[in-house]
């Protein structure tokens, strides 16, 4: 057991390391803690803090208005083809529907080959067109344009009236060689003649019909 004196000594002995530790913390403070590391700025913040900026707000803009402009302008071209398209596919089927009435109206009324050649020159010229500008356009030649105008089934159809034109060019060149326009005309030409014409338009009006 320690006596009072042992034990003021070690109580003094504490005050005095106390006091040199003390005042070794005083001469020589501890260096500062390292400081924090500044957090990593990864790439798509990097865009993100560009487009933010002025230049990156300019940039963006002229783009955007940019190709929008370009695309608009694009969408209003196709628009404006289709339509023209729409718009020149119409003319042609009433002009080549007109074509084929008058056709048939003059051939039914034919009683000689003058008559039937009358009636047949419509296939080349129309003599009271719908369209002036169509007037001197053949009926072959009208086909050929609704034609490239179409697609799919309506293309399919298309074409398979024009081999009947062309039946009904050879049935019309066959008549053009009958010298005496006063001759009678013979019935079984006449017949093969009106049903080339209800050929075409059989044709011609399933084509419309698809269409609507």
């Amino acid at each position: 057991m320690l006596t009072d004196d042992q034990r003021q000594v070690i109580e003094a002995e504490e005050q005095l390391r106390h006091e040199v530790r003390r005042r070794l913390d005083t001469e020589n403070p501890p260096p500062p803690p390292p400081p924090a590391p500044e957090p990593k700025i990864g790439f798509g913040k990097r865009v993100f803090d560009f487009f933010n900026s002025s230049v990156g707000m300019w940039l963006l803009s002229s783009v955007v208005l940019t190709g929008g402009a370009a695309l608009l302008q694009n969408i209003q071209h196709n628009h404006e083809i289709a339509q023209q398209n729409r718009q020149q596919l119409s003319t042609h089927r009433f002009e080549i529907t007109h074509r084929l009435d008058q056709m048939e109206y003059g051939l039914r009324r034919a009683k000689t080959v003058g008559d039937a050649k009358t009636a047949m020159d419509n296939m080349f010229k129309s003599k009271y067109p719908l369209t002036p500008e169509l007037q001197n356009r053949s009926l072959a030649s009208l086909y050929l344009s609704m034609y490239q105008l179409m697609s799919g089934t309506e293309q399919e159809k298309s074409q398979q009236a024009m081999t009947f034109v062309r039946r009904l060019e050879e049935a019309e060149l066959s008549l053009q060689a009958e010298t005496d326009d006063n001759d009678k005309l013979d019935d079984k030409q006449k017949e093969r003649m009106h049903k080339l014409i209800q050929s075409i338009k059989a044709l011609h009006h399933s084509v419309d019909a698809n269409a609507k």
